[in-house]
């Protein structure tokens, strides 16, 4: 099931518990366990050029081995669940031991769909005992159109960019992490490195190690 949705104007994750079951036995996705690369940096009027509408996003419902009521579910309390929460997320499932609810774990505002389903899945599998079914990747939140050029920025940092492009004196620079929802964005010379320590920083009060790259780089 695809359901695209309008967002007005934003909870890193939610937990939720839905008593919809499996239609066939679970079959664990997989997820890179591995950080991508760096990649390489844009000007603003590059990155302006490749961004979607940032307030639009679709809700797409990996539906393989769920009922059609459980897919109907999982999406309506999705979209009830994240609000104004939303790309780049991933929703991870388990049905607990001696249970037939499924537990549901979500995570948005991510900047791309490899960092939020690793980190759905990291939840999942914290939370999970030995007893349980395995975890699997049940849906992913992206921009309503986005391809292969599209740039790795969650909607919060390309919402910022397309307000406040245009109002911001000199060079832009944006930093954001690989793995978590950090970001910053500075103007102005000799400002790259506040915005790299800057989302660094951020980084670290999650207790997760920096992996903050600069993405926007405006200077000459």
């Amino acid at each position: 099931m695809t359901l695209s949705v309008k967002c007005s104007r934003m909870v890193p994750f939610v937990c939720v518990v839905a008593s919809v079951g499996w239609g066939v036995a679970m079959v664990p996705s997989a997820v890179s366990a591995q950080s991508p690369e760096p990649e390489a940096s844009l000007t603003t009027e590059q990155t302006l050029a490749l961004l979607p509408d940032p307030e639009r996003y679709r809700l797409v419902i990996l539906d393989e081995g769920l009922t059609p009521q459980a897919v109907q579910d999982i999406g309506t309390m999705t979209i009830e669940a994240i609000g104004e929460d939303h790309f780049f997320g991933a929703i991870a499932a388990h049905v607990p031991a001696n249970s037939q609810q499924l537990a549901v774990r979500i995570r948005t505002k991510l900047h791309s769909l490899e960092a939020a389903e690793r980190a759905a899945m990291s939840d999942c599998q914290e939370e999970r005992t030995d007893d349980a079914s395995t975890c699997r990747l049940i849906g992913q939140i992206v921009p309503e159109q986005w391809d292969a050029d599209t740039p790795n920025l969650s909607h919060d940092v390309m919402y910022a960019l397309q307000q406040g492009a245009d109002e911001m004196d000199g060079p832009i620079f944006v930093a954001r992490s690989r793995d978590t929802a950090a970001w910053a964005m500075w103007s102005g010379d000799d400002t790259r490195q506040s915005a790299l320590d800057e989302c660094d920083d951020t980084v670290r009060d999650t207790g997760a190690d920096p992996d903050c790259d600069i993405v926007v780089d405006d200077a000459p």
